[in-house]
């Protein structure tokens, strides 16, 4: 599953041959197959006995190229699914950094609140002082003037009481009467009205009193429950921000897993070039290829050495995969050829993590990537109604139909 160049783009086209094929393109818009020379019986047998010795290395080569194209393919899935990881872990972290937002604001607003209820308790709390004081204050005068009534009290009892003779004689007048009795109970009227005065006064700042040590044990519970709830808040949010510390020491351990997958796979990629340009070189020099044929039912999975098989987790039921993998087997029974499909169809999303394009080859159902296939020439691919659309040693495993 290699990074596939947009079909419509410039780097698209016919495949680039091999020098000695590219002289001889002038000749003909197809690629030119080279006449096969008739060889003297001597030379014929020493060609056998190449050709003998040629396919019995060529077949451990072959199976040497698919486990690394399996290792490769593998490889390529880690790396699209440590890709999608740290794409989630990305979409955690920013949930966490939006969560951790919120709850900033939230301990803002209740820290402002228990600034707010601390004030209105400092206030409570020096009014409540200054009404203790004044309490302090009347009961004192209180006190005061219930020994002043108690002293005139005592007084009047202990001297005689005056009789309304005596008023009558020691008065200078019947004027002078009526004001010393008026006087009398003025006094009594003022000591008892004052002593009236305190007491109510003293009443009502004791209420006050108490009201306010209410108001003060209400603003102690609203300032003590802000504060509870600001540290709650505050303990979420150093529990999110540790979620998301692990959050992101897991995405760093990803990318760092990622980027030493990304050097095994371009090291693995330039062994596959290296064994493909060897290939495609090498059969080169050899004749003819068998005749072919365009087979157009459906691939039927099998057992045996040769021919076309499909790899675990691969797609090739959507659109002409079924066709171009039934062609891929004829060209493989008939080449004596192991080819591994390690990718036919893949989704748009799928395609772009693992390199390619949201609408390339695979995404419509019309490629294979198929290790074993790199030194089979263009001319015996068309044979097989087959083509090998990109150049290059790294796409020399990317076919799609004729």
């Amino acid at each position: 599953m290699k990074s596939r160049p947009h079909p419509g783009s410039s780097v698209g086209g016919p495949p680039v041959a091999s020098p000695d094929r590219r002289r001889d393109q002038a000749k003909d818009t197809r690629y030119y197959r080279p006449a096969v020379i008739p060889l003297a019986p001597r030379l014929r047998r020493i060609a056998a006995i190449g050709a003998i010795a040629a396919l019995t290395v060529a077949l451990p080569a072959a199976s040497s190229r698919g486990d690394l194209a399996g290792r490769y393919s593998a490889d390529q899935q880690r790396a699209g699914e440590l890709q999608s990881q740290i794409s989630a872990d990305n979409a955690t972290i920013q949930g966490y950094q939006g969560t951790i937002a919120d709850l900033q604001v939230r301990v803002a607003a209740v820290e402002h609140s228990v600034a707010i209820q601390q004030q209105l308790l400092q206030a409570v709390r020096v009014e409540l002082s200054a009404a203790r004081e004044q309490l302090a204050t009347l009961e004192a005068q209180y006190a005061s003037d219930r020994h002043v009534l108690a002293a005139q009290l005592v007084a009047q009892y202990e001297s005689p009481q005056p009789t309304l003779v005596d008023v009558v004689l020691n008065s200078r007048g019947f004027d002078d009467l009526l004001t010393r009795l008026s006087d009398l109970r003025a006094i009594a009227d003022a000591n008892a009205h004052t002593v009236g005065l305190v007491a109510a006064a003293r009443l009502a700042v004791a209420v006050q009193a108490r009201r306010l040590a209410q108001d003060e044990a209400h603003g102690q519970r609203a300032a003590a429950a802000a504060l509870v709830e600001r540290d709650q808040t505050a303990q979420l949010r150093l529990s999110i921000v540790a979620r998301e510390l692990a959050a992101a020491q897991d995405r760093s351990s990803k990318a760092n897993q990622l980027t030493a997958l990304r050097t095994t796979l371009a090291q693995e990629a330039a062994a596959l070039d290296r064994q493909a340009a060897a290939a495609q070189a090498a059969s080169f020099a050899t004749g003819s290829p068998p005749a072919g044929g365009c087979a157009n039912t459906p691939f039927v999975a099998h057992g045996g050495e040769y021919g076309f098989f499909q790899a675990p987790g691969t797609n090739y039921s959507v659109g002409e995969e079924p066709i171009i993998a039934a062609r891929l087997d004829a060209l493989g029974k008939a080449l004596q050829l192991h080819l591994i499909g390690i990718s036919g169809y893949r989704t748009p999303q799928h395609s772009v993590e693992v390199g390619g394009f949201a609408d390339d080859p695979h995404t419509r159902g019309e490629a294979s990537d198929t290790p074993g296939v790199e030194g089979v020439p263009e001319s015996t691919l068309e044979e097989f109604c087959l083509t090998r659309p990109f150049p290059g040693p790294r796409e020399a495993d990317h076919i799609q139909e004729l």
